[in-house]
């Protein structure tokens, strides 16, 4: 007998998650004058000195993760969760469906 496939909501949740916290990111990221341009290296921040998680880009639209927060990490490492979880869901799935 066949296996049912991968519900739909165990490959659309993570893709909502991310969604969901990309709106909410304008609304928790601090506003005010532009970051040092010493505390920069290439295209990422990191300034130990400053609490927040979120900085200006410095160039173009959007944010950055300041990486002198130790938060920073943590919020990085959940996105790459997000990222491979239902790819990894998907690889176990088919190993069971295959037996």
């Amino acid at each position: 007998m066949a296996k049912p496939p991968v519900p739909i909501w165990i490959i659309l949740l993570p893709i909502l998650i991310v969604v969901a916290i990309s709106a909410l990111l304008p609304l928790v990221a601090p506003i005010g004058e532009r970051p040092p341009d010493e505390k920069w290296g290439g295209a990422f921040y990191s300034n130990s000195g400053d609490p927040s998680l979120l900085e200006p880009k410095r160039r173009g639209v959007g944010y950055t993760l300041n990486f002198g927060n130790p938060w920073s990490w943590a919020v990085l490492l959940l996105i790459l969760l997000l990222a491979v979880l239902p790819v990894g869901l998907a690889v176990v799935n088919m190993i069971h469906a295959a037996k």
